[in-house]
């Protein structure tokens, strides 16, 4: 069995660890680790012992541990009767963690320019089935203010976070989730008629901004427009604004400020 020696470097102490120039070597069982994790990643289904050891050309009593390892810590699964691996679907909420977090940080500079001007809670949104999921947020310093925290979802249909996403998806997408989707009613004024839907997401396209007033929550008004990433619509941001502070001149200038933003990325 290979003796993993390059395993256990010597750990700097923390002084010449934070040192700019301080020179850094990669620890070997993490980078064997990420070679495996890649390599079946690559392999894309299930694959044995051996057929992981051809790929990464890691001797088979290192991967051995490395895979046992990667088991334990729930990022790769093993098939009972054949042994064969796989890697699990935390490996892949990483990767989808890793794109939001990417995509965050491309919007975020627009969200506080959008705060920094209307003083009100800024939001960041994806598509997550037939919700929209809030993926970031810049609350309003406003003794008044409506705040939706990171992690929250809602209908795409009651929200102008959903409706600025769904009106720019390829036709077909887009009539699937108006037709199958449980358009639910928020409020008294949520639109819930799927032709009713089609014609305010017509709108959005047309406006280039989505506008909900009180369909979502009660005494909420937002407006959405769409974020997009290398030519596909990938996000949304939206301003939330208390209704006692609404009006549709705050409304039309909100939009024209989302309109000059540049969401495109």
């Amino acid at each position: 069995m290979t003796d993993d020696s390059n395993s256990a470097l010597p750990l700097q102490d923390d002084a010449a660890a934070e040192s700019p120039g301080a020179a850094s070597k990669p620890i070997g069982v993490l980078v064997k680790s990420f070679a495996v994790i890649e390599a079946m990643a690559d392999l894309g289904e299930p694959a044995p012992l051996r057929e992981v050891a051809r790929v990464t050309g890691l001797p088979k009593g290192t991967l051995f541990r490395v895979l046992q390892t990667l088991v334990q810590l729930g990022y790769v699964n093993q098939i009972g009767k054949t042994g064969s691996y796989h890697l699990s679907s935390k490996v892949y909420y990483l990767g989808r963690n890793a794109r939001l977090e990417d995509l965050k940080m491309k919007v975020l500079p627009q969200m506080r320019v959008l705060h920094r001007r209307f003083n009100e809670t800024v939001n960041l949104g994806v598509l997550d089935g037939i919700f929209v999921y809030y993926i970031a947020a810049i609350e309003a310093q406003r003794a008044l203010s409506w705040y939706v925290p990171a992690g929250t979802r809602d209908m795409f249909h009651s929200t102008a976070l959903g409706r600025a996403i769904v009106a720019h998806l390829p036709e077909e997408q887009r009539d699937a989730l108006v037709t199958r989707g449980a358009l639910e009613s928020r409020t008294a004024r949520t639109t819930i008629s799927p032709d009713a839907l089609r014609a305010v997401l017509a709108g959005v396209r047309d406006d280039g901004v989505a506008r909900e007033v009180e369909e979502n929550d009660d005494g909420v008004a937002c407006i959405g427009a769409p974020v997009f990433l290398d030519g596909r619509v990938a996000a949304s941001v939206s301003l939330s604004i208390p209704t006692n502070r609404y009006s549709a001149e705050l409304g039309d200038e909100v939009a024209a400020a989302l309109r000059e933003l540049d969401l495109r990325f």
